[in-house]
């Protein structure tokens, strides 16, 4: 097991384990304050019209959360893509390229495969461009990529961790809850406050790892009443790399095997439990930040740690990293983990009400304007 501070942080200070815990928590408070005054005046400065959100000329779909990481955005990002394809939108998938190094708007995949390195677009855009027969896209400034993405033909834009991106205006805001919940960052992994819910459009809220159940969202977000459904991420295969094509096995397969596993992702436990689930014999864990960067120093680490046991298993944010490295054949694995969505037609059939609503308005006015404030849609606050 690999420790860093942002893991100590995680693991100890927001859970308040301990005096340790406590102590890391009391003494954040300050930089808390003063991060979450930070977002409350961004948020004044939208409502008002001092900041102003651009609105692009073709339609924008965002999956986004309230906390750091974790929450399941991007596979539900991906899941929607392949629903609103099979509906005939010509849909890009847009992402910042976080861990990427590109600094302008960047194609990824035009749906034939990976077309940039990883180290350029980050791992979840690489590993986007390995799932979905489509346009995947990277972007720091978001209206750059969805301008990007109008020069190659596609009619609507799904941005994945989107919410809080407001210099681009959404037709259409999905905001994902999870359990993972607590104070503002950094004691806490809350990048907004609940009252941020008063911009979406409806709330997905997601069962993970040994969940039973939904945590229910605290009673003022409750009242707005957003359309919410309820989505359930379940391992679906295994996926091995076999000379960088990716292939499904299947799940079963670690079941009663000896395995270790590698994580760079944000909430591992989830994915440890999945593990143990399926009945396999975990040897040792080694965990790493999330977006690690492999090295061969990791790889001949981990290698030489695992000679003994049936499967390496990962994710597949972390595969896209690791396939590189020269591990015996079939070893590596990772877990694919697919969304099910409660009421899944009318999510989408809610989404394309809104589309079609704003191609109807582009009938009305001949060309799409600029959104000046935020405020003019904003539901009422909610503390």
């Amino acid at each position: 097991m690999m420790s860093t501070l942002s893991q100590t942080i995680r693991d100890v200070v927001w859970a308040r384990r301990g005096p340790g815990g406590w102590a890391g928590w009391l003494g954040l408070q300050p930089l808390s304050a003063l991060f979450a005054l930070g977002v409350e005046l961004r948020d004044a400065g939208y409502r008002l019209g001092v900041l102003q959100s651009e609105r692009a000329a073709i339609p924008v779909v965002s999956v986004g959360n309230l906390t750091v990481g974790g929450t399941g955005k991007t596979p539900l990002t991906l899941w929607l893509a392949r629903r609103l394809t099979t509906k005939g939108y010509n849909v890009a998938i847009l992402l910042r390229g976080y861990s990427g190094s590109a600094r302008e708007a960047t194609i990824v995949s035009r749906g034939q495969g990976l077309e940039a390195p990883v180290e350029l677009v980050g791992d979840e855009a690489a590993m986007l461009a390995k799932c979905f027969a489509g346009t995947v896209l990277t972007a720091r400034k978001r209206i750059g990529g969805v301008r990007l993405a109008q020069s190659l033909g596609c009619d609507l834009v799904l941005l994945d961790d989107g919410f809080q991106h407001r210099a681009l205006a959404r037709d259409f805001d999905l905001v994902v809850v999870s359990s993972r919940r607590g104070g503002m960052l950094p004691a806490g992994p809350m990048r907004e406050r609940w009252g941020a819910l008063r911009r979406a459009d409806a709330v997905a809220l997601a069962i993970r790892g040994e969940e039973e159940a939904a945590e229910p969202l605290p009673a003022g977000v409750a009242a707005l009443g957003l359309p919410t459904f309820v989505v359930r991420f379940r391992p679906n295969s295994l996926v091995g790399s076999v000379g960088g094509l990716w292939q499904e096995l299947p799940i079963a397969a670690i079941s009663g095997a000896r395995v270790t596993v590698v994580s760079g992702i944000a909430e591992p436990v989830s994915f440890y439990q999945t593990l143990r689930g399926w009945g396999a014999n975990v040897q040792e864990i080694f965990e790493y930040p999330d977006h690690h960067r492999y090295t061969p120093d990791d790889w001949q680490r981990i290698n030489r740690q695992t000679q003994a046991v049936d499967f390496v298993v990962t994710t597949e944010k972390d595969l896209i990293k690791l396939e590189r490295f020269p591990f015996a054949k079939d070893k590596l694995v990772a877990v694919r983990i697919e969304p099910e969505v409660d009421d899944a037609a009318a999510l989408v059939a809610l989404i394309e009400r809104r589309l079609a609503a704003r191609v109807a308005s582009w009938t009305q006015a001949d060309k799409p304007t600029t959104n000046t404030s935020e405020a003019q849609t904003a539901r009422s606050h909610v503390d």
